[in-house]
């Protein structure tokens, strides 16, 4: 199927590392049996562990950053824990969330099952501070290189204006009859969102999800009494434990959708033009070139040829963003995955990525 992409690979040393701290701290659900499953922790002496007492800007300020790393923020540690388990993000009980990929939608309302939501910049993580409101709080920040695809909903207000229109009259109709307060604005909403939100799939069969054990840069579990002041967390001291991933490689290229919208025919390229033309207003997308769509993501996405240069290499600058190619390319063609090729083999910081034995004997 177009867009498709499985990768079911078995329980890493790292991830194996993870469940075993979070048996021996009484954190490990029922998934997993740590008298059968868990190696000792003697096996896993070569991948770094950091244990340390911080204040929490500082353990933020800690956090890896850069143009192409993000982050996602976790409370308690049950989504670490299917994470470990399964090796992928958005797996597991997130794939019961509904279907959706209506990007108005979900940042106000973020349920999707094919939407996972992340942030640039680590001082912005706040998901996992949901936790801290009990006495023995607990969670986790994972930082990880760009994912495959994505779309930014500060960029998708301004280009896909449409689709926030029509999303902000289902709101204004969901106002009661004579109130006349103002109710949520998602234009609003999404110029405050400055999350980078992952793409998981053109469709529920699709898997692009981040991988544990190669897009994983690090992960942060964090235990500490904290308060609620103002809305944010004031602790003293936080208890943190940081496991870095030995086998992190950065991405060759990320795909970056300007809409989530999947429409076809006619009035879709009228709508298509205006996208554009609101893009080359706002510098996003070069003259002469267009935006990419949803429809552009899962050809690439499903295309063996594309997928084969994804993994043979990765970079030692940054990762590389397919933001525009130039118009004369058809939507969703086998042009679009020779023009991405031509630029990844043309990039001079490119490097081959090494077959697993090797990696392991290096890095490890």
């Amino acid at each position: 199927m177009l867009g498709r992409v499985t990768r079911n690979a078995p329980v890493s040393p790292s991830r194996r590392l993870i469940l075993n701290h979070l048996a021996k701290s009484g954190s490990l659900g029922r998934l997993f049996s740590p008298a059968r499953d868990l190696p000792s922790e003697g096996k896993h002496h070569h991948v770094p562990i950091k244990r340390a007492k911080v204040e929490y800007h500082q353990m933020l300020s800690n956090l890896p950053h850069g143009l192409d790393i993000i982050h996602r923020g976790m409370a308690g540690f049950d989504e670490v824990e299917s994470i470990a388990i399964d090796g992928r993000f958005g797996a597991g009980k997130y794939t019961r969330r509904p279907f959706s990929l209506n990007i108005a939608e979900f940042i106000h309302n973020p349920k999707s099952c094919v939407l996972l939501s992340t942030s640039p910049d680590p001082h912005t993580v706040k998901e996992y501070m949901i936790g801290f409101q009990l006495i023995a709080a607990k969670g986790a920040i994972a930082s990880m290189c760009l994912p495959a695809v994505y779309i930014r909903p500060q960029t998708a207000r301004h280009i896909d204006v449409e689709q926030f229109e029509y999303y902000q009259s289902i709101l204004n109709a969901q106002q009661a009859p004579g109130e006349y307060t103002r109710g949520e604005n998602i234009f609003d909403l999404a110029q405050g969102n400055n999350e980078t939100t992952v793409v998981l799939g053109a469709t529920k069969e699709d898997d692009w999800r981040p991988q544990f054990d190669f897009d994983l840069h690090s992960l942060v579990l964090v235990q500490g009494a904290g308060r609620i002041l103002s809305g944010f967390i004031k602790a003293d001291t936080l208890d943190t434990t940081t496991f870095v991933n030995p086998l992190f490689r950065k991405r060759i290229m990320s795909i970056e959708i300007a809409s989530t919208t999947t429409a076809e025919g006619p009035l879709f390229f009228k709508y298509f033009d205006k996208m554009n033309q609101r893009a080359q207003e706002l510098g996003i997308a070069k003259e002469g070139f267009r935006i990419l769509t949803m429809a552009d993501a899962a050809c690439m996405m499903g295309s063996p040829r594309y997928q084969e240069i994804l993994e043979k290499y990765t970079t030692s600058g940054e990762t590389m963003v397919l933001q525009d190619v130039p118009k004369e390319i058809p939507i969703a063609s086998e042009e679009l995955v020779e023009y991405a090729q031509q630029i990844i083999e043309a990039n001079p910081v490119k490097e081959q990525i090494p077959t697993i034995t090797d990696s392991l004997h290096h890095k490890l």
